[in-house]
């Protein structure tokens, strides 16, 4: 007789803004009866360490991201480059990896699918050595997203207060890339470094990113006038931006950044302060995901 498995869930309270306490007994109602499970919430920002040691220590077979993207980064970063399969119930606002994987967003359909137990291994990567699964960029994005952070007030209508705001105050930078060897000079509104296709709720900035292709697509999109934002934004969320004259695509394992000054990089939706030199790498079939 097979040995039961054994699954941690890593909740995070206030992802997606719900109640997590019925998803907790959904999953107990819903799980298999062959699959043992724990419960961890993330209570706090410090906690974060707490949890990837934990997970990493314990003899789990599967540790499950019941969250958004940023939830799924922490549990991504405890099963990296090891036997334990990451799993993912995804209750965020943008679920990005969730919808580039296909993995159901309703929990009921989620729970079925680690139940099933397949899985696969997709690539991560590593921004100055900060780990992240589906984007990292920096630019007009994670400025604003920096704002956000920062904003008293949360929700999609203080997002889109604070674009329209600053889109006109933006100022582009100057972007030096070292891709293989090859040296790019560029002017640009962002760039974002995809290993998925997109940002969430279905905003595709890399339409043909591959996750488990071993490289990563270096977005640019250039700068642009107020009347070409209309089009840009429909051709986005129609997954056909990479047909955009403002947009242009690379393909690499490795890229070295140098912009004009230190600022905003966000990486998995979260900001981060970054210097002015910055190392974008791949690290090619390091997380096993169970997917449908």
């Amino acid at each position: 007789m097979d040995k039961k498995k054994k699954a941690i869930f890593v909740i995070n309270p206030i992802s997606g803004g719900s109640d997590k306490a019925p998803i907790v007994e959904q999953i107990k109602e819903k799980l298999s009866d062959e699959i043992i499970p724990e419960f961890l919430f993330w209570d706090y920002p410090k906690q974060k360490e707490e949890i990837k040691t934990y997970i990493r220590e314990k003899d789990f077979d599967i540790a499950a991201a019941v969250g958004g993207d940023g939830t799924i980064n922490l549990v991504a970063q405890s099963v990296f480059n090891s036997s334990k399969a990451l799993a993912i119930i995804p209750v965020g606002s943008g679920n990005g990896l969730a919808r580039h994987l296909n993995i159901p967003l309703k929990i009921e359909k989620a729970i079925r699918l680690i139940n099933k137990g397949k899985t696969s291994m997709i690539d991560s990567c590593l921004v100055n050595n900060i780990f992240f699964i589906s984007t990292s960029g920096m630019g007009f994005d994670a400025y604003i997203g920096k704002l956000f952070s920062e904003s008293k007030s949360r929700g999609f209508l203080t997002y889109v207060k604070l674009t329209l705001s600053q889109f006109i105050k933006y100022q582009p930078q100057h972007y030096t890339l070292l891709i293989g060897d090859k040296q790019i000079e560029r002017e640009a509104f962002l760039i974002t470094f995809a290993n998925a296709s997109q940002y969430g709720n279905d905003a595709f900035i890399a339409p043909q990113a591959d996750i488990a292709d071993g490289l990563m697509d270096v977005c640019i999109l250039k700068p642009f006038r107020v009347w070409n934002t209309f089009s840009i934004g429909m051709k986005m969320f129609s997954g056909k931006l990479n047909h955009s004259s403002f947009m242009e695509t690379f393909h690499a394992t490795s890229v070295k950044v140098i912009r004009q000054s230190s600022g905003p990089v966000h990486y998995d939706g979260e900001p981060h302060e970054l210097g002015e030199n910055l190392h974008v790498q791949m690290i090619p079939v390091s997380i096993k995901i169970i997917i449908p």
